[in-house]
C-alpha cells in the first residue's frame, strides 16, 4: 500500500542485491552446493547494509537453510527474500504456446518453489534444475515472489495476435477490461499460484512479473519500430531493405502494463510493478529529447506516474568492462567503467531511486558472471559453450559485480617487473626484453627497451608478410604519449556501408574472417547504431576504436579495465591485452577466429622489429583457476546503506 512494502507494520524501502550464483567455469544452472559458501555471501550483503536478496529461479536447499540461519541468527537485521519463478520461451522448449501444456509446466515450477519455500519439497534431480530435500521454511521472510523473465516483445505480440479478447477472473486476482492478452496469461498465472499458496499453507505475498523499458506501457517519439524506420527512410531516398520476416525484437511496438491486473474486491494480495531499469537501454533512454538532462531519473518519474502500486526497480547497474556496448550522453554506458567510476555510477542511480520515494532497488549483482553474453561481442566467443571458462573483459555482460571474479594469482597493472620474476623471457638481448603470460582474462606482456614499443602479432594462417614464415594479423605501437592496435584489413570482421546517401555509413558484420595481406586498420565498433524516430528525426550512430590503447594503473585493491599499459622505471612498459581484442575466440582451448570456423592454434607469434620471430604457446584448462574480490561499489554502498531505516 501507499507505493511500498510494509514489514511489522513499518513501510519497507527495499534495498537489495540481485543473486547469480554461477561460479566462473559454471553455467548458470550449475549452483554451488556449499550452504558455507551462501551463509559467507549473505552475511557480506548484510554488513552492507542490504535488506533483501533476489533469486531468478530455485536455488538448491543449501541456499535456504543458509537464509534461514541467518535471519534466525541476526533477528535486528534479517535479508528478505524475492523469490523468482523462471520460465523459457514456450517455443525455446518446443512448446507451440505458452497455453496448453506449457502453462501447465510454467504453473508447476511456481507450484514446487513455493513448497520449497516453506520447507516442504523433495524434488528429484533433473536437467537445469536445482534439487534436494527443501526442510528449511524461510516463507516469514519472502517479501515478495516474482515470475517470469524479460519477456522478448515478439513472443508476447505473437501471443496477444493469436489469443485476441482472452480475459481472465481468478479467486484473488483479474485482467482488467483493457488488459492485453498476455498480461491477462499473467494475471492467471500469478493467481493460480496465489490460490495455491493459500490452500496449502494459509499465506498470500506480495506478487508480481518481471518487466522492462522494452514493454512500458509509454510511449517514446525516438523509439520507431523497424517497419516505420523503414518508411521514412525509403521515403527520403535512401537504399534500404524492408525488415525482416519472422519474431524481431522490437522495443516499443507492444506493452505489457502491470497495472491492468487488480486484486478481486475483497482480496488481500498484494501487487507490485518490478522493472529492469539500465540508463543506457533501450534507445529511448539516450535518444528521447524530452528526458534530457537527467534522463535515468526522468525516465523512473513517468514510471512511477503511470504505476499507483509499489514500483520496484528489480535491476540496475553499471558494469566494469574494457568494452563498451552502449553510450550515454551522460556516461552511463553499458561498459567502459574502471572500478571506482562504477561505485560512482550505481550511487548516482541509486540516489534517483531513493529520492523517488519508490517502493526500492535491487542492484545487479553479486558477482562477475563469466557465461553471459552481449550483443556486440557475443560473436566472436566461439564456441559459445565455452564461454564460462574464460572471462571476456570487452563484454559489459560480464562484469556488473559487486564481487569481482578475476584470473587467480593475476597480475596488477602497475609498471613494476616484480610479479614478473618467475616467468621466462621469450626474448633477451642487448638493451631490450620481453616476456609473455597468460590467464583467463588477458595476454600480458613485459617489455623493457627503447619507446615507441613496436610489435607484430601472429594467430592464423596468412596476414602481412613483416618477415620470412611470419604473417601479422596485428600491429602494436605504444609510446610515450599513447598506443594503438591494428588489425589486418581482412581480418577485421566489420564492413563500411551506407544507403546511399551522406549520414547513412554503418558498421557491417561480415562473419567469419581470414586475413589477408593488408594493410593494417583501426578496429571499430559501432556500438550505438543510427536510429530514425517516429517524427523523422534521425539520431547519429556513434563509433569507437577498439584498439586505441590507454595508459595507466590499476589502483590498490581494485581494477581499471580501461588502463592498458603502464610505464615503469628504465623503459620497463607492462601491458595486458583482452583475448577478445586479439580475436581470440576460446584462450582456454587457443582457439582463433578464423573462416568457416574458429581453428586451434599453437600460439601467438610475436616479432618485435629487428628481432627474430618468437611464438608464445600458453596451456589450456578446464577449470579455470579464479578469485574473488570486493570491488569499490560494495564499500560505497556499504557507507550509504548501513545505518538507513
Amino acid at each position: 500500500r501507499e507505493g511500498r512494502f510494509w514489514v511489522g507494520g513499518k513501510p519497507f524501502p527495499v534495498r537489495g542485491v540481485n543473486l547469480g550464483v554461477a561460479l566462473p567455469g559454471r553455467f548458470p544452472a550449475e549452483f554451488p552446493e556449499e550452504e558455507a559458501l551462501y551463509r559467507a555471501w549473505l552475511e557480506l550483503l548484510s554488513a552492507m547494509g542490504a535488506n533483501a536478496v533476489r533469486t531468478y529461479t530455485l536455488l538448491p536447499p543449501a541456499f535456504y537453510r543458509a537464509l534461514l540461519h541467518h535471519n534466525l541468527l541476526h533477528k535486528d537485521r534479517p535479508l528478505y527474500l524475492f523469490q523468482g519463478v523462471w520460465t523459457e520461451l514456450p517455443e525455446d522448449e518446443g512448446y507451440a504456446d505458452w497455453e496448453g501444456p506449457f502453462l501447465e509446466k510454467f504453473l508447476l515450477e511456481g507450484r514446487e518453489v513455493l513448497d520449497a519455500l516453506h520447507g516442504n519439497l523433495r524434488r528429484p534431480p533433473r536437467p537445469g534444475h536445482a534439487h534436494g530435500d527443501y526442510a528449511a521454511d524461510v516463507s516469514p521472510w519472502v517479501l515478495g515472489l516474482l515470475v517470469g523473465r524479460e519477456f522478448e516483445p515478439y513472443s508476447v505480440k505473437e501471443y496477444n495476435e493469436r489469443h485476441p479478447g482472452r480475459t481472465y477472473r481468478g479467486r484473488f486476482l483479474e485482467a482488467s477490461p483493457g488488459a492485453s492478452p498476455f498480461a491477462a496469461y499473467l494475471a492467471e498465472v500469478l493467481d493460480r499460484l496465489a490460490t495455491y499458496e493459500w490452500e496449502a499453507y494459509g499465506t498470500l505475498r506480495p506478487m508480481g512479473f518481471v518487466n522492462w523499458p522494452t514493454l512500458d506501457p509509454l510511449f517514446w517519439k525516438s523509439e520507431a519500430s523497424f517497419q516505420e524506420e523503414y518508411l521514412l527512410r525509403r521515403a527520403r531516398g535512401e537504399r534500404v531493405e524492408p525488415p525482416r520476416t519472422g519474431p524481431l525484437h522490437e522495443e516499443d511496438t507492444v506493452t505489457l502494463d502491470p497495472t491492468h491486473l487488480r486484486p478481486v474486491p475483497g482480496s488481500p494480495l498484494g501487487l507490485f510493478a518490478a522493472y529492469h531499469v539500465y540508463p543506457y537501454y533501450p534507445d529511448f533512454l539516450v535518444n528521447e529529447p524530452d528526458l534530457a538532462p537527467n534522463r535515468y531519473r526522468r525516465y523512473l518519474e513517468r514510471l512511477k506516474a503511470h504505476h499507483p502500486m509499489p514500483l520496484l526497480i528489480a535491476e540496475f547497474g553499471l558494469p566494469t568492462s574494457r568494452g563498451i556496448a552502449h553510450f550515454h550522453p551522460e556516461g552511463l554506458h553499458h561498459g567502459g567503467h574502471p572500478e571506482e567510476a562504477q561505485a560512482e555510477g550505481v550511487l548516482a542511480l541509486w540516489r534517483d531511486i531513493a529520492s523517488l520515494d519508490l517502493a526500492g532497488g535491487i542492484v545487479f549483482a553479486l558477482m562477475d558472471e563469466w557465461f553471459k553474453k552481449n550483443w556486440l561481442f557475443a560473436p566472436f566467443e566461439v564456441p559459445a559453450e565455452r564461454d564460462p571458462f574464460w572471462h571476456n573483459l570487452l563484454d559489459p555482460e560480464e562484469n556488473y559485480g559487486l564481487l569481482a571474479a578475476t584470473a587467480q594469482g593475476g597480475f596488477r597493472l602497475d609498471g613494476k617487473a616484480e610479479a614478473w620474476e618467475g616467468v621466462p623471457f621469450l626474448l633477451r638481448e642487448e638493451g631490450r626484453f620481453l616476456k609473455a603470460h597468460a590467464d583467463p582474462e588477458y595476454l600480458w606482456l613485459l617489455y623493457r627497451g627503447p619507446l615507441p614499443l613496436r610489435l607484430y602479432l601472429d594467430s592464423v594462417p596468412g596476414g602481412v608478410a613483416v618477415a620470412e614464415g611470419f604473417g601479422a594479423e596485428f600491429y602494436l605501437e605504444i609510446g610515450p604519449e599513447g598506443g594503438r592496435l591494428l588489425i589486418e584489413a581482412g581480418y577485421y570482421p566489420f564492413q563500411e556501408l551506407d544507403h546511399g546517401l551522406p549520414g547513412t555509413e554503418y558498421l557491417h558484420f561480415r562473419g567469419p574472417t581470414r586475413p589477408k595481406e593488408g594493410p593494417f586498420v583501426p578496429f571499430l565498433l559501432e556500438p550505438n547504431r543510427r536510429r530514425t524516430g517516429r517524427d523523422g528525426t534521425d539520431y547519429p550512430r556513434l563509433v569507437y576504436e577498439l584498439g586505441q590503447l590507454k595508459q595507466g594503473q590499476d589502483p590498490e585493491g581494485a581494477r581499471d579495465p580501461t588502463a592498458d599499459y603502464a610505464l615503469g622505471e628504465g623503459g620497463l612498459l607492462e601491458l595486458r591485452i583482452p583475448w577478445g581484442m586479439l580475436l581470440i575466440a576460446d584462450p582456454s582451448r587457443r582457439l582463433a577466429w578464423y573462416a568457416p570456423k574458429p581453428m586451434p592454434i599453437e600460439g601467438i607469434g610475436l616479432l618485435l622489429e629487428g628481432a627474430p620471430p618468437v611464438r608464445f604457446p600458453w596451456p589450456t584448462w578446464e577449470e579455470p583457476p579464479f578469485a574473488l574480490r570486493l570491488k569499490p561499489l560494495y564499500f560505497r554502498l556499504r557507507d550509504l546503506w548501513r545505518g538507513a531505516p
